[in-house]
Formats: C-alpha cells, structure tokens, sequence
C-alpha cells in the first residue's frame, strides 16, 4: 500500500480538529459499538499519531480517509487496535477466581471445562483460568478443558498466542505458580508452559457483530469491556450471553460494571458475579 503525503502542517505539530474527534467517534462507535467519551481527545490524537508517522500521514482527515476506505480491512483494523485499550494482568481481581475456588470448583465432580474469556487483551486473563483449571485436577477432568479467548484488537492476540511476558508482567503470579506454569528465557522473559498454552483457543471478535460459537458454556468472563458500551449494546451483549451459558452458569464482569439481573435472566451472587436462572 502506498503512502499518503499532503502538504499539511507536520504531524507533530497537528492538532486533532474537533471535527475529525467527532468522525473518529463515530467510525468507532458504528465499528465497534465503543463509545468514545468527550475529553479523550488529546489520547485519540496521541494514539492514531502513531499510525500516521508509520504510513507518512500527515493529516488527520487524509488518515481517516484513509482507513474508511480500506473497512473492514487492512489499516482500519490497525485504527481500531489502537484505539482499543488493553489494560490487564496475571490474577486480577482475585476474588472472583477466589470466588471460583470456593463455589464453582466444589460442584464440578470430575466434568469436563467449557470457559469463556471475551475481551482477553493479551491473555493473561485465560492463562490464569488455566491454571485454576489444572490447579483442581481433583474435581475437573483435565484432558477435557476448553478455554475460548476472544478480543477484538490483533496487537494483543497476536501476544496472548506468543505466551511470552517480561519479568514485570508475571509480579503478580504468585511464586510457586510461576515457577510451575512458566519457563524463564535467557533474556529474562517468561514462557507460559505448553499444558496451559494448549487448554486455550485464541480468536478475533467483534463482541458487536455475529458470533460463531455455540454453548454451553459454564463459565464466561467479560471483565472491563462493557464500560465502553451504551447501555443497550451492554443488555444486547449479555442476553447473548446468557444463551450461551449452561442453566446455573456463571457471567463475571467487572467491578466497575453492573447490570439489571433479574431481567436479563441472572442472579446477583457475589460482587460482579452473575448466575445464569
């Protein structure tokens, strides 16, 4: 693909117009169903930047152009990468796997594992599932553990498959875990262990679009992706959801997140724990 040149100021020195904020919103919004809140401009500007300086842009506007000519492939897809955030870690939110260990584990009785983690970011969210999964080989049958990971960005997924994290990244597994589940490389990154790597299925999804797969699923975790969502795309998404859950499964959210249960089919069973009717 060729490069764009214009005659515009240098996009170092550009600034996004409020008009060109306004038509990123949108684009987004009508892509992804992520909303993009007033304010966020000077990020919006700072992250498609990026992007610009790779392809010679110089304008937002030619960028935008751009990217609304190659949809749904090719540089729009590097567009919404970039505007998508990816923030997440190794056991976060520990009382809901907490929650897991105490509740869920208890009623498995040597079944087989169908999980789900949609907005996966760069895995550590599944990789984390899997080591709970093999942790409690006593009570799930291991040879039968399915963990979906799902995101919409390719960045992240493309590192979720890699399996590889710097030293920062794992300071939150606790140390016999990783000592368990990951290999140290001579460079000082950390290599998740082929037993959790192949428990997982990595896949690009747009939570807002048709989805391919099928139930039933017992557990499904959508963490901190429904705040960039109106509230309807968010009831949209989550009646979808409970299709796919098994009767008596489990939808996690966020602890910033929340939603109407009772009438979309849920119960209320611990702070951003849902139970499938």
């Amino acid at each position: 693909m060729g490069t764009i040149t214009t005659n515009s100021t240098s996009v170092n020195n550009r600034e996004l117009t409020s008009k060109d904020f306004q038509r990123v919103r949108h684009i987004i919004h009508e892509y992804a169903g992520i909303f993009i809140n007033e304010g966020k401009e000077a990020l919006v500007q700072s992250r498609l930047m990026k992007r610009m300086r790779v392809l010679g842009i110089h304008s937002f506007s030619d960028y935008l152009d751009l990217i609304e000519k190659e949809r749904p492939g090719g540089e729009f897809l590097s567009f919404a990468d970039v505007l998508t955030t990816n923030k997440t870690s190794f056991f976060r939110e520990n009382k809901h796997f907490d929650y897991i260990r105490s509740v869920i584990f208890p009623t498995m009785n040597g079944r087989a594992a169908k999980w789900w983690s949609a907005g996966c970011s760069s895995g550590e969210e599944p990789i984390t599932m899997g080591i709970l999964l093999h942790e409690a080989q006593e009570v799930v049958n291991a040879g039968r553990v399915k963990i979906l990971a799902t995101d919409l960005s390719r960045k992240v997924l493309s590192i979720a498959k890699d399996g590889v994290y710097s030293d920062y990244k794992v300071t939150d597994v606790p140390p016999a875990i990783l000592a368990k589940y990951f290999r140290k490389t001579p460079d000082g990154a950390f290599i998740v262990a082929p037993v959790i790597k192949n428990m997982i299925t990595y896949g690009r999804l747009n939570l807002t679009e048709p989805w391919p797969m099928k139930g039933d699923f017992q557990l499904i975790m959508c963490r901190n992706v429904m705040i960039y969502f109106n509230r309807k795309t968010q009831e949209d998404i989550i009646r979808k959801f409970h299709a796919l859950l098994e009767p008596g499964g489990h939808l996690f959210l966020g602890h910033s997140e929340s939603m109407n249960a009772s009438a979309l089919g849920f119960e209320n069973v611990a702070p951003a724990v849902y139970r499938k009717k």
